[in-house]
């Protein structure tokens, strides 16, 4: 009951402070408080493993800071239409995660930088969710000793992402406007893939590597080829192209070729991430996954979630008043919602 009454507190000191950039940082003896825009740093650095930070809407430094240690950390969320309360939580920089950040968790954030590992560090166990990355997600080394179940859900993805040292990841009901590299041996369900990338000099696979299973995903790309590699298994997948090409060997069955674009989604143009879009399936039940669900983000076991609100409690509305009553009392008026993932 404490550790719940600290809880919502924290929440409501956060959400007062809607203006200004507010981190609650949860221990073991009690919550800390944090001010400005270098308050996530300084609660990081004020962490021990197995804390948690919970961070108000608005823009928060991260100083390109090194992490080694596990960390839970909750934003207020990145969609816009979903943050009129809080503002929407931005980072500012980058994150690197070295060998004890195993389980190192993080949603609702917009990340101007990307999250990395230290090169050959086994970073395990790290889950990014409803999340915004402007920079890369970049496992590197060379898989002596690999990162082993990352999980990558509901999030939109603006750069590359390399999973040169990631082993058994799952990547699922995510958007990405670039290419994924180096990826061996890991599971990719019920995404959407906009890259469609070519000219006479250059072009970029969708996904470069080997062993890997592809599921129930959308590929939004008319020239040149889908996947580069050996071994993959391409599964109920929707294309655009009559003649995909799925890399060396693949184990290619039950995918929706020669799909036209204009069809596939309700609203949806280009090949770029957009908060105005609407990426439900104009025919839903036309498109099946392996499993029986929908292809694309909203299938499957991680539907993609409205607005990307994070998992903790939601601000849909709050009102605080401008000064205190004749009794001395503030009035705060504030609706919160419950989220059940």
């Amino acid at each position: 009951m404490k550790k719940l009454y600290l809880l919502v507190l924290s929440f409501l000191v956060i959400a007062i402070s809607a203006h200004a950039q507010t981190v609650a940082l949860h221990q073991t003896d009690g919550p800390q408080l944090f001010y400005g825009t270098n308050a996530f740093t300084d609660a990081c650095n004020a962490s021990v493993t197995g804390d948690t930070i919970y961070l108000s809407g608005h823009g928060f430094n991260t100083s390109n800071i090194s992490l080694d240690k596990k960390l839970f950390v909750y934003g207020a969320g990145h969609y816009p239409d979903s943050t009129t309360v809080t503002g929407k939580t931005t980072l500012t920089g980058s994150i690197n995660l070295s060998e004890n950040a195993d389980g190192f968790y993080i949603e609702g954030v917009d990340l101007t930088g990307g999250i990395t590992t230290t090169s050959n560090h086994a970073v395990d166990q790290i889950t990014i969710k409803y999340c915004r990355l402007q920079g890369e997600l970049n496992i590197r080394g060379d898989r002596s000793n690999p990162s082993l179940n990352l999980m990558l859900v509901n999030c939109a993805m603006k750069a590359a992402v390399r999973l040169t040292n990631a082993q058994n990841a799952g990547i699922f009901n995510s958007i990405f406007n670039a290419d994924l590299v180096d990826t061996y041996g890991n599971l990719f369900q019920n995404n959407i893939f906009l890259l469609n990338n070519w000219s006479s000099t250059t072009y970029r696979y969708t996904l470069v590597g080997d062993n890997n299973t592809l599921e129930n995903n959308i590929f939004i790309r008319t020239a040149d080829r889908e996947v580069a590699g050996n071994n993959n298994i391409i599964k109920n997948n929707i294309t655009p192209k009559t003649d995909p090409f799925w890399g060396n060997t693949p184990t290619a069955t039950g995918n929706y070729t020669g799909v036209a674009i204009e069809t596939i989604f309700v609203n949806q143009t280009g090949n770029v991430f957009d908060y105005t879009h609407d990426y439900h399936l104009q025919a839903p039940a036309t498109y099946l996954g392996v499993d029986g669900t929908q292809v694309g983000i909203y299938g499957n076991a991680y539907p993609y979630k409205e607005g990307a609100v994070p998992s903790n409690p939601h601000f849909v509305t709050g009102t605080v008043a401008p000064q205190t009553d004749a009794d001395g009392k503030l009035n705060i008026v504030i609706k919160v919602t419950a989220q059940d993932r």
